[in-house]
């Protein structure tokens, strides 16, 4: 209730009707402490919101996504997998000549702002917070500014998903920015204007919905499955035995007892003879018995099954982030499929947004497009790339002076032009790996098989 109530002071909405034109607010504030009960009693029971803004439950599932990143390592290992490998795709600018030619772009102010976003901010780091909100909340946005001080005279902002909403029409169409200021009253800002942003599916409205909701009773189970296993490993056995006393022995005195319980409880404590044998008394016995074992709570299992859900949750192969073993092969092939079946929808996601918002504002009625290189992170190794580029050209590809500076080696005269071996020939062998071709042997005699 505190919460509600200081919310409703910050924040005051309109009026609250009934169907019967009985005004609720009050009594919905005084029967709900929950604000995700009380939006879903709102939609529930047809009660219109003269001026809904903001439904009351988004502030809900906001605060508990960020508590989900914050305690569940299974959620942050796989969303900051993604986040990962999709910050570090370069985005490349390219200007459509003719529908069969295209030049790349490298010094107009689209690139120069894609290549650097953010004046203090590196570019990898600036899209890896955006994505871990797109992940998490399913909402994102950055706002466009003007910036004299950089090359391409503009930087992009991040707008925290916390701080964000997106107030959507009655086609739950995105109708304009809902922006949360610590520095005084929330701002409405009517679209189009500079921002990108994008949001997920919602049932209601379009600000999507925190895939925490639809995990949260896995989660929920993984939270109660790591107490259930810290109170066993808290309160178990750590030395499965009992000690035993012979029932004719003499009777303690509570100064006996007390003294060996002190001696005992030295070697089960932290101090320098834990984990030690205890000194018994005449006629005791250390019994061993059947107790709690390490591996019955299934520790690692339960987690990988925990790291397998969420991962299958966000498309991921669980071999990639260690849920399920794998080998080299497979390994390799799931690392293909990441960048085109797994991620490949949102990088085209993502493209969309800056083609469609971003180049409108920066580069207005140019052929100029954006396109994610993710050719750059699906390059095999420099063996496999040679051999790829030279069966594909027929020759050698590279001058020396190329590869002195693939090796870090200073510059010579004369490295600047193309060796290419006598035994290829332009409209003769097809690679130098190549035998000779039939126009070669004598007449009357083809190629041996």
């Amino acid at each position: 209730m505190a919460f509600w109530h200081r919310w409703t002071k910050h924040h005051p909405p309109g009026p609250v009707i009934d169907q019967d034109g009985t005004p609720v607010l009050a009594k919905a504030a005084e029967q709900f402490g929950d604000l995700a009960e009380l939006g879903q009693y709102v939609a529930q029971h047809g009660i219109r919101v003269v001026d809904p803004g903001v439904p009351l439950s988004n502030y809900a599932g906001t605060a508990a996504a960020l508590r989900v990143w914050e305690t569940q390592p299974s959620v942050r290992k796989v969303v900051d997998y993604i986040a990962r490998a999709l910050s570090t795709i370069p985005w490349h600018v390219y200007e459509r000549v003719s529908d069969t030619d295209r030049r790349r772009v490298t010094d107009h102010p689209l690139a120069l702002l894609l290549a650097n976003p953010a004046p203090a901010v590196p570019p990898s780091r600036l899209w890896h917070s955006v994505i871990v909100d797109w992940l998490i909340h399913d909402r994102w946005c950055m706002q466009v500014l003007p910036n004299a001080d950089t090359a391409s005279g503009w930087e992009l902002r991040r707008k925290p998903a916390r701080r964000m909403h997106i107030l959507a029409d009655d086609d739950d169409q995105p109708a304009a920015l809902y922006l949360i200021s610590s520095r005084g009253p929330a701002q409405v800002v009517p679209l189009p204007g500079r921002y990108l942003f994008d949001h997920g599916y919602a049932t209601v409205g379009a600000d999507g919905t925190s895939p925490m909701e639809t995990m949260q009773q896995i989660l929920a189970e993984q939270s109660e499955a790591v107490e259930y296993r810290r109170s066993v490993w808290k309160n178990g056995a750590r030395v499965p035995a009992v000690i035993e006393r012979p029932a004719d022995a003499p009777g303690w005195s509570k100064t006996a007892r007390d003294r060996f319980m002190a001696g005992f409880n030295a070697f089960i404590g932290r101090g320098p003879t834990v984990g030690g044998t205890p000194l018994l008394e005449d006629g005791m016995k250390l019994v061993t018995v059947e107790a709690f074992k390490p591996v019955d709570t299934q520790d690692i299992e339960g987690r990988k099954l925990t790291d397998a859900e969420v991962a299958s949750s966000y498309h991921i192969p669980p071999e990639l982030v260690g849920a399920r073993a794998g080998n080299f092969s497979n390994l390799d092939a799931f690392r293909q499929m990441l960048y085109t079946h797994s991620i490949g929808p949102d990088i085209t996601m993502l493209q969309d947004v800056i083609n469609t918002m971003l180049v409108p504002l920066i580069a207005p009625g140019s052929n100029l497009y954006v396109e994610a290189n993710v050719e750059a992170k699906l390059r095999g190794s420099f063996t496999e790339q040679a051999t790829l580029l030279q069966t594909a050209t027929g020759a050698p590809y590279m001058v020396r002076s190329e590869a002195r500076a693939v090796m870090n080696l200073p510059y010579l005269e004369g490295t600047e032009e193309l060796v290419t071996p006598l035994n290829v020939l332009v409209g003769g062998l097809a690679s130098p790996t190549d035998t000779a071709p039939p126009a070669a042997l004598p007449k009357g005699q083809g190629r041996p098989a």
